[in-house]
């Protein structure tokens, strides 16, 4: 069985959403890694250096991270499910554009637009938000743009990267971002939020008090 280590909200759920999709046995398990005294976090701080998650403990011990690395993994698992397109194809190559693109592209630039109220001075703090609201608004465009005719980043079809998606434009909220001119992105997250397997993964894990 696979043990995933996560923490709600996080980008680490969006690998709970791939193993439920996947439907394999696994376990998810929540860590606060912000608890020093906590065992399981202590545990978790063990298995990944970089105190951080996803983690994911395979059936031999071994150990995953970082999206790119475990949703991949999580999708080939199981081929007939077509969470991703199979490997070393050029319908691949761009998945793995693409997931590259919510990996270093999307989710770092919505955690940093939560800093752009930043600064000692009125001035400084006008030119971290012209900053922030630039590099942010030109992500979302690009997802905008995507979206305009696919119900999904790949296509037709439901893939690992739109759960990751998923997770990174929720972090909208914490982040005061309005999605307001992106009716695409917003009827994206609706339709993905709706999958049975998604709303599964929600109820287990709970409320998310930002």
């Amino acid at each position: 069985m696979i043990t995933l280590y996560y923490h709600r909200g996080a980008c680490s759920t969006s690998n709970h959403f791939a193993l439920e999709d996947a439907g394999i046995a696994y376990e998810a398990i929540e860590v606060h890694l912000d608890r020093e005294d906590d065992p399981i976090a202590q545990k978790v701080r063990k298995l990944n250096p970089m105190a951080m998650t996803p983690v994911l403990v395979l059936e031999d011990g071994e150990v995953l991270t970082q999206n790119a690395a475990t949703l991949s993994y999580i999708a080939d698992l199981v081929p007939e499910k077509s969470l991703l397109p199979k490997p070393g194809t050029l319908a691949r190559a761009q998945a793995d554009s693409w997931m590259a693109f919510v990996a270093s592209d999307l989710h770092p630039v919505i955690i940093e637009y939560i800093y752009k109220g930043f600064g000692e001075t009125d001035a400084e703090r006008a030119r971290l938000v012209a900053f922030y609201e630039d590099r942010v608004a030109r992500r979302l465009a690009v997802l905008e743009d995507r979206l305009t005719d696919r119900p999904y980043i790949l296509g037709s079809d439901y893939s690992v990267i739109d759960g990751y998606a998923l997770i990174v434009l929720n972090w909208s909220l914490p982040a005061g971002l309005s999605l307001d001119a992106y009716p695409c992105i917003r009827s994206y997250m609706d339709r993905i939020e709706a999958r049975p397997t998604i709303q599964r993964v929600r109820e287990a894990e709970g409320s998310i008090t930002w």
